[in-house]
């Protein structure tokens, strides 16, 4: 309460912005920099205290001019009060606020902006209206409140794992019925849009009055949206971003630019990313609700509480960035290998999360030391273990075909390196746990030295890389397999891989993306799919059978051509015939969905 202690020995509270069962939100004078800030307060006993500090550390890589800044955390760890120290934005939100249509249109251009920034980060927001919306002085708006915002490729919140957040209102169908992309955004801000001009947002079928929640919400999932406001020049781009199928309705950075087009300005430039030393100073997104619309737990600041400052090594779960930008390769260096014989660098071979360098030893044989991302956590257990450049370099358990070593990025929680060393066919002489750890070494000092290198080309818009895997078999196709989980898939770093267990038997299916040298009749039973060529390819003695299907040619780093592929692998102790029975069947549903169709 005001006149109590500062927090941290520096925020001083004012006054009171609003409150509720989970939380408080207060106006603080920042006594060492003398301005005005935002600080809301969480319990440790509170749910929400671990999912807003998972969400903030998760968002750590995400800062645009556009999203509300996160300052500061103070956390006192005897009482388990937690403050986050917000950027005071002093026009409050738009929540209730009309504007004509071209106003609304460069407000929308400012979040289209932020939006675009979040999906290239493969995030979405989930939440975006009015009162997540605050404008300051200058005209400027920004977005605040990412507590429902969604790790996309993953299929998990990027917050604990729980439901997902949204408004009805606001909210696209897909959300509702709990599979969020990023076209979701693009409805949410078009419904925002259409109630910043019309006063309220578009109704959502014939029971805008029922008290029902749940059927108002099952109207606005399967209802078509009507427009009945005069919105002037955002009418027909506003009924293409509210369209029910999120297929047809436009990306968020052609809607970037339609609605700079229509204020008559260039739409923004994209800003770009900065990489912080404080984690708690780039989340914007981690918690604001701004002042005004929160929620949250009433109560008084704890005596005594300190500043928690967060570390360069937290800063960690910036060093990937978009998975579908990053450069794997950019971890290995074969001339570092020279000693142990003949490299040779191989961009292209396997999934996209992976590099390859081979090695010739003198001694005969060939060594394939592959350094891949891994959308895993860090083991719970290292074994014998080493820092270099801030990076932990674990030993795997080794064998004798292959030694392995496991890379711990300070500050991540969801994404490990593998370095593995392998004999490929003949064993030789040399020793791979000394290939392993030279190999480690040069892919932790990549990785110290700051953020992993953008691919150079990128890969093209056409490339399965740029694809989500799980995305490609719904849960309907997956009943082809008796008793599988579709709800709980096991995905693979960025969404190129996705693998489900059925809950009734020892079956799985495991679908993966690959680039490999064209396949030929040694690999299997050819047939096509849906205008694909594929190969179907069974295996007895490990119980499965493989469809391996042809999506697209492209020229390989030698001028070679190489394919691009969709492996569907069906596993288990089901007769073979039955097995390929039903990757095959997997394989026709994955297939019309690349097509589209």
């Amino acid at each position: 309460m005001p006149g109590s202690t500062a927090i941290g020995g520096r925020y001083q509270l004012v006054t009171c912005l609003g409150g509720g069962a989970a939380a408080e939100v207060w106006l603080a004078l920042d006594l060492g920099l003398g301005r005005e800030v935002v600080v809301k307060r969480l319990l440790a006993d509170n749910p929400g205290s671990s999912r807003l500090r998972a969400e903030a550390r998760a968002l750590a890589a995400f800062n645009h001019r556009h999203v509300v800044t996160l300052h500061d955390t103070v956390d006192d760890p005897e009482t388990g009060t937690f403050w986050l120290v917000m950027e005071h934005v002093p026009g409050g939100s738009l929540d209730g606020r009309t504007m004509s249509p071209e106003r609304a249109a460069q407000v929308g251009a400012q979040i289209a902006d932020a939006l675009a920034a979040m999906h290239a980060e493969r995030m979405v927001h989930l939440d975006v209206k009015p009162a997540n919306i605050v404008a300051a002085d200058d005209g400027v708006v920004k977005l605040a409140d990412f507590g429902a915002a969604y790790r996309v490729g993953g299929r998990d919140t990027i917050t604990p794992n729980g439901a997902i957040s949204y408004t009805v209102a606001y909210a696209a169908p897909e959300v509702i019925r709990g599979q969020p992309d990023p076209r979701s955004d693009v409805f949410s801000l078009g419904a925002t849009l259409y109630a910043l001009v019309a006063g309220r947002p578009p109704r959502r079928g014939a029971g805008d009055t029922e008290s029902d929640a749940d059927i108002v919400a099952w109207r606005a999932a399967h209802s078509d949206v009507s427009l009945t406001a005069d919105v002037g020049p955002l009418d027909g781009l506003l009924r293409e971003m509210l369209r029910l199928d999120l297929r047809e309705r436009p990306e968020i950075e052609d809607v970037r630019k339609r609605l700079a087009e229509i204020t008559g300005t260039p739409p923004p430039v994209p800003a770009r990313r900065r990489f912080p030393l404080l984690v708690a100073a780039v989340a914007a997104a981690a918690v604001l609700i701004a002042a005004g619309s929160v929620l949250g737990e009433r109560g008084t600041p704890p005596p005594g509480a300190s500043v928690a400052p967060a570390t360069p090594a937290q800063a960690g779960d910036l060093l990937i960035g978009d998975p579908r930008t990053a450069d794997p390769c950019a971890m290995t260096d074969a001339t570092a290998l020279d000693r142990f014989g003949t490299t040779e660098l191989d961009r292209d071979y396997g999934n996209f999360d992976r590099c390859d360098v081979r090695v010739s030893p003198p001694g005969g044989g060939v060594v394939d030391v592959v350094v891949d991302l891994n959308h895993d956590p860090p083991p719970e257990q290292l074994g014998v273990a080493r820092t270099v450049g801030g990076i932990t370099v674990a030993d795997d358990p080794a064998e004798s075909d292959e030694c392995s070593r496991t890379l711990v990025l300070p500050g991540v929680d969801d994404v490990i390196v593998k370095v593995r060393a392998r004999w490929e066919g003949d064993e030789g002489k040399t020793g791979l746990c000394e290939i392993a750890d030279e190999a480690a070494t040069v892919a932790a000092r990549a990785l110290g030295r700051g953020p992993l290198e953008r691919r150079t080309p990128p890969l093209p818009a056409t490339s399965l890389a740029q694809r989500d895997a799980c995305s490609l078999l719904s849960g309907k196709a997956l009943e082809a397999v008796p008793g599988i989980d579709a709800a709980g898939p096991d995905v693979g770093f960025g969404g190129w891989d996705c693998e489900w267990d059925s809950t009734t038997s020892d079956t799985w299916v495991d679908l993966d993306f690959d680039r490999d040298q064209p396949p030929t009749a040694e690999d299997g039973t050819a047939t096509r799919i849906n205008g694909y060529r594929a190969f179907v390819r069974p295996d007895r003695e490990e119980r499965t059978c493989e469809v391996e299907v042809v999506f697209r040619p492209y020229t390989d780093q030698d001028g070679r051509t190489a394919v691009e592929e969709v492996l569907l692998v069906v596993g288990g102790s089901r007769p073979m015939d039955r097995l390929c029975g039903m990757a095959t069947a997997l394989a026709r549903s994955a297939t019309a969905e690349l097509r589209g169709t």
